[in-house]
C-alpha cells in the first residue's frame, strides 16, 4: 500500500511508503520510484523500529523516514520539512537518483543476462519452484 501525502498538479509529490509491506517490502518501491524520478521526494513510514528500517531507507532513496505513532501535527511537520530537505542522513533526490541509477548499471555489467531475469521474476514476487 502506497499512501500518498501530497498530490500536486495530479502528480504524487510526496508518496509515503509503508517500510514493512508483503507483497513488494516499501524500500524495493522506493528504489524503482527513485529510478524513474530524480525529482519526487519518498518519506517513508513505519510501526516498527526506526532503527531497523533507516538504513533500508536511505539505501532505497528516501529522503525522510518517520513512526507510524506520530501524532497528525507531527506527521504534517515532518511532510511539510521533508519537501525542503531531506531529514539529517538522508539523500537529496539527486543523490539518491544518481546512487540508485548508478548500482543498476553496475549490475547490468556484472550480472549475466539469465541473472538478471532470475532476479526480476523474483522482484515479480515468484518463488524458486
Amino acid at each position: 500500500m502506497i499512501t500518498i501525502g501530497i498530490v500536486d498538479n495530479d502528480r504524487f509529490a510526496l508518496p509515503m511508503l509503508d517500510m514493512p509491506l508483503t507483497d513488494i517490502p516499501g524500500p524495493e518501491i522506493c528504489r524503482r520510484v527513485r529510478a524513474a524520478s530524480a525529482d519526487t521526494v519518498v518519506l517513508g513510514i513505519t510501526s516498527y523500529s526506526l532503527d531497523h528500517y533507516r538504513q533500508l531507507a536511505i539505501d532505497a532513496g528516501a529522503q525522510g523516514l518517520i513512526a507510524k505513532s506520530v501524532t497528525p501535527k507531527e506527521l504534517a511537520e515532518a511532510m511539510r520539512n521533508v519537501l525542503v530537505r531531506p531529514f539529517p542522513g538522508f539523500p537529496t533526490t539527486e543523490q539518491a537518483h544518481g546512487s540508485i541509477v548508478s548500482a543498476s548499471a553496475r549490475w547490468s555489467r556484472t550480472l549475466s543476462k539469465r541473472e538478471r531475469e532470475v532476479l526480476g521474476l523474483y522482484a515479480d514476487n515468484y518463488s524458486t519452484a
